[in-house]
This record gives C-alpha cells, sequence and structure tokens, in this order.
C-alpha cells in the first residue's frame, strides 16, 4: 500500500523547508488555520506547507511515497486512530475522521510512484521532486 512518510530528501529548496519529525515515519496533514491558510509561508504558522509525523507529532514540509507492503488500509487507520486517542488525553477536543484521513492519503499517494518527493501547499500536495 503507498503511503507518505517523513522524509529528509527535497529539504532546503525552499526557505520555510522544516524537518523535525523522524525520517521514515508515517504523516498526515492537519487541518489548516486560517493564518496559514491566507498565508501558507509566513513565519508564525506552518501548518498549511507541513505534513505531521504520526509517532513524533513533529512537522515536515516534505513527505516521500513509500509502498509499504506489510501495511493495511485497517493497520494503517488503526495508526491514525492511536494518533488522535494521544492528543486527546493531551486536551484535543477536535473532531478527526482517521478513515477519512488515510482515504484521502492513499488517494494522493496511490498515482505516484514509489520514491516520490511530495509538499505541500494548503489543500493541495505536489510533486517537488520524481522518483527515478
Amino acid at each position: 500500500m503507498k503511503v507518505l512518510v517523513a522524509s529528509e530528501l527535497g529539504q532546503g529548496t525552499r526557505p520555510s523547508d522544516v524537518m523535525d519529525a523522524i525520517e521514515g515515519e508515517l504523516v498526515y496533514m492537519v487541518d489548516v488555520c486560517p493564518d496559514s491558510r491566507r498565508f501558507p509561508y509566513s513565519a508564525w504558522c506552518d501548518c498549511g506547507i507541513t505534513f505531521c509525523g504520526i509517532v513524533s507529532g513533529a512537522v515536515t514540509s516534505t513527505a516521500l511515497v513509500r509502498d509499504l507492503e506489510g501495511l493495511t488500509y485497517e493497520g494503517y487507520v488503526a495508526c491514525l486512530e492511536t494518533t488522535h486517542e494521544d492528543a486527546v488525553r493531551g486536551g484535543c477536543s477536535c473532531g478527526f475522521d482517521a478513515d477519512g484521513i488515510a482515504s484521502a492519503l492513499c488517494a494522493i499517494a496511490a498515482p505516484l510512484r514509489d520514491g516520490t518527493v511530495v509538499e505541500r501547499c494548503v489543500d493541495r500536495v505536489r510533486v517537488r521532486l520524481r522518483a527515478v
């Protein structure tokens, strides 16, 4: 199954690049705040241009498409649900549709070749580096 994972690849091509996540960890996209929606490359909030690591909770501005053979869709949803359960215990009260998020991320990754590096700009994910 193709998914997005945190990656150092492609970092450094934009001044706003950041990689604080764990290399290779599964990532997802948080909802974009109003400020980042209006000014995605602003210094005060990077939620519109980053992916969030499901283990570390840290962010990266690039993600790598990986075809993980042992990962099932149900397992992917369970990983996302576990991540949100930890956030809820920390006080988060936002809605979180793990199945919907997994479905959207799989739809992004599915047509891309394993090894493709992508970046995010608000609601769009685009190729930064094509797989060789």
